[in-house]
């Protein structure tokens, strides 16, 4: 069954002044409201904000989770019949310290949605949206990348193997087997904010940065330049200098602390995910390392998989129904919502009251 993601930035920033005909299409041109406050989400805070940021690893009690999270399920409700069935997660280090927050919040099962369409429309207005949860499940990060490169990679014969997701704000890692999940093996560390961070201080020393925050300089640290006093600053050395220290520092001693030559020996594959593994440096170090003894391999579309993984699993617990499932990656640095295609959708009507978890365990 063919799945179809969308991303946008996980940034917001409030909303001051006209934001009318700013944008193409309701992706890129987020801009909702929480208690009075209207806020410019993802793609519409990076063109007309001036500071648009979030917290990072933020807990689902706080607002900047709430906001990312109404402008993504905006983006589902053409796109699935009501009520869905919902996954979403957290890296292992937060994971036991969020799940039941999360749980309590998704518990509230009607969302309603203040959104503003005239940023793409100019026959728009302030607008109301509404979707229901009938079901939903919390699962860590790492179990979503695994269950999601199992599914996109269709390789049966590979059963043993290791998963390192690279994200902004953690890097996970696992060993998986044909069994499930070895936890001995699970982690959960200083994502590629650490670099991006040392890159900062780098640039602070020659260059006036104009105040740019960590997703700014994020952005910048992806394109490989960044402008600032009206020059353009090559990054690529300096970015291959702090990517270099940060696999020194941080990868390999994750490596070594959690896996065991027998781990290394029973495994077939190293398999890299997340948006990190985009970064030529980190994958060359990784193969460098490993050269003598396992594969190490990209996964495809490895930022997506997290997602994926996540609205599989909300067909497991959706009794089998795709056109119900999603699945929220709430990323520090993207938000990816994944959805089944080719789903006819009727018009959502309100449930009673359901079960909110599925007894059956999670299957990775």
């Amino acid at each position: 069954m063919k799945v179809s993601t969308t991303s946008f930035p996980s940034v917001f920033e409030t909303a001051f002044g006209n934001t009318e005909n700013s944008s193409k299409d309701l992706l890129n041109g987020l801009k909702i409201k929480k208690d009075d406050t209207w806020y410019m989400v993802g793609n519409l805070a990076k063109r007309g904000g001036i500071n648009p940021g979030r917290v990072t690893n933020a807990a689902p009690t706080e607002e900047d989770y709430e906001i990312l999270f109404k402008a993504a399920m905006l983006n589902t409700i053409d796109k699935v019949q009501q009520p869905i069935a919902l996954t979403v997660g957290f890296p292992f280090s937060t994971y036991n310290i969020y799940k039941t927050a999360a749980e309590q919040f998704l518990s509230k099962r009607h969302f309603l949605i203040d959104y503003d369409s005239q940023t793409y429309n100019n026959k728009g207005s302030f607008k109301k949206a509404m979707f229901d949860i009938e079901k939903y499940e919390v699962i860590p990060e790492v179990v979503g990348g695994i269950i999601g490169l199992k599914k996109t990679i269709n390789e049966p014969q590979v059963e043993n193997f290791i998963a390192i997701s690279f994200g902004f704000g953690t890097i996970e890692g696992g060993m998986a087997t044909g069994e499930g999940l070895v936890h001995r093996t699970c982690f959960s560390s200083h994502g590629i904010r650490y670099a991006i961070n040392n890159l900062t201080r780098e640039l602070n020393q020659k260059h006036y940065l104009e105040m740019k925050n960590e997703h700014q300089v994020d952005d910048a640290f992806m394109k490989g330049s960044i402008f600032t006093n009206r020059k353009r600053i090559d990054l690529k050395d300096m970015r291959k200098g702090v990517l270099t220290q940060y696999y020194k520092e941080v990868v390999s001693p994750l490596m070594r602390a959690y896996f065991t030559d027998l781990d290394f020996e029973t495994c077939e594959k190293i398999y890299l995910m997340g948006g990190g593994a985009h970064y030529r440096e980190l994958t060359d170090a990784f193969a460098e390392e490993f050269k003598d003894f396992i594969p190490v391999e990209v996964a495809p579309e490895p930022e997506k998989l997290v997602s994926i993984g996540y609205l599989h699993n909300s067909m497991r617990i959706s009794d089998n129904k795709p056109n119900r499932c999603v699945g929220l990656d709430l990323g520090n640095s993207s938000s990816i919502i994944s959805t089944f295609e080719d789903n006819t959708v009727h018009t959502p009507s309100i449930p009673p009251p359901l079960p909110s978890s599925n007894p059956n365990p999670v299957t990775v």
